[in-house]
């Protein structure tokens, strides 16, 4: 039992680590808002950035779904910046993104 206990509290630490990476991730990209493979482009970078950031703590089930939550969080907020009236006037936009 107590080997149990014990590799239990380590996969709860290294939780807890990837969870704090995942949450302190910050990602800068630039995109043409109005081509819309920029904008995919744009994605594929940011869950790039955090798929590296995350490759040592991946294949827990929770870790997994923080992932995709905190990738599909930057996928609306770079399509929401991407439809937005207010770049008119810029061709180019950037998202900068704490999470």
């Amino acid at each position: 039992m107590r080997e149990n206990a014990e590799t239990l509290f380590v996969a709860s630490e290294d939780i807890a680590t990837a969870l704090n990476l995942l949450e302190s991730i910050e990602v800068e990209v630039g995109f043409d808002s109005d081509d819309p493979e920029s904008v995919e482009q744009a994605i594929l970078s940011v869950e790039a950035a955090i798929n590296t950031r995350l490759s040592g703590h991946r294949g827990d089930a929770r870790i997994e779904s923080a992932i995709l939550r905190v990738k599909l969080d930057f996928r609306c907020a770079i399509l929401d910046h991407a439809s937005s009236d207010e770049d008119d006037d810029e061709a180019i936009s950037s998202v900068h993104a704490l999470h």
